[in-house]
């Protein structure tokens, strides 16, 4: 049985910056969010304030809900829908803005413009008193100086034996996610974070007035492979056969669910019975995602570009 992925203890500004994503291969591989500060993120858990949830979608049944959760340090979107019925009715049930917690699945949608937008796919939310909020940021913001301080102590060149990692308590998930850090963003404004986190603190000091309003995001550098010299060759009548039969596929799942969405895993089942394998369905799905043909807005759930 797979264990289940630990839920990171993240600020808002944190998931704001996170713009690089690691995906397994397989068809149950868990998918990651890389975060700037050492967070290899599959599930988190943000504390602050919950808005109430609005309606989005194209269904008239109106089943899939968005909110926002606030911190001292930013805004984070957090969905849920028909397929996570509690988080959905937890998210209704909000009716004025109110300290919370949420967790969930993170989910990085890039969108035709390169742009990177983070939200949380929530797996439940509850109301939090004005103690246990304070009391759930101090932890948020203890695990995040902990993981800044291994970020910079690999930085500086530490080996970091499994002995030494035992002694000082240091999950080896961490030291993964600290070195995937400084490899996908060398250059970021570590001291620039830091400073947002101060206002964190002012929170769990007791400061409850008006946050102050964030400064601007840390500068990140994302390091990327080089683009290939020569363009990849166009694809041939079989492939575009492949593709016609996908989207078709698509069109019919999306046309009969409940939010206007076609689920991934479903379209995958009925191309397997048109005799497209799984190795060529995904190489088809990935050549439509690349093209900007269809897209992922929601880890799962997939649609026609518009």
């Amino acid at each position: 049985m797979a264990l289940r992925e630990p839920a990171w203890r993240v600020s808002a500004r944190e998931l704001e910056t996170s713009l690089e994503e690691e995906r397994g291969s397989g068809e149950r591989a868990a998918g990651y969010v890389l975060s700037p500060f050492g967070a290899r993120m599959n599930r988190v858990l943000v504390a602050g304030t919950l808005s109430p949830a609005e309606a989005i979608g194209r269904d008239e049944a109106q089943t899939f809900w968005r909110a926002r959760l606030s911190d001292p340090t930013g805004v984070v979107a957090v969905t849920a829908g028909s397929f996570q019925p509690r988080a959905m009715a937890q998210l209704r049930a909000v009716h004025s803005p109110r300290p919370a917690l949420v967790v969930g699945k993170v989910h990085l949608y890039r969108g035709r413009d390169g742009v990177g937008y983070v939200s949380i796919r929530a797996e439940g939310a509850r109301a939090l008193s004005e103690n246990e909020e304070r009391a759930l940021l101090a932890d948020v913001v203890r695990q995040t100086l902990d993981r800044l301080d291994l970020v910079e102590r690999i930085e500086k060149g530490a080996s970091l034996p499994e002995e030494e990692r035992r002694r000082d308590g240091i999950p080896s998930a961490w030291v993964r996610a600290a070195r995937d850090a400084l490899q996908r963003y060398p250059n970021v404004d570590r001291p620039a974070f830091r400073r947002d986190l101060r206002a964190v603190l002012r929170r769990v000091a007791g400061d409850l007035g008006p946050p102050a309003a964030p400064g601007s995001p840390p500068t990140v550098t994302i390091v990327r492979a080089p683009p290939p010299k020569a363009p990849a060759p166009a694809p041939s009548a079989e492939e575009r056969a492949e593709e016609s039969v996908f989207l078709d596929l698509l069109d019919e799942v999306a046309e009969v669910s409940v939010d206007g969405y076609a689920d991934l895993k479903e379209v995958l089942t009925r191309v397997a019975s048109r005799g497209l394998v799984s190795e060529r369905a995904e190489t088809v799905l990935n050549r439509l995602e690349e093209e900007g043909v269809i897209e992922e807005p929601i880890v799962g759930k997939l649609r026609r570009a518009t």
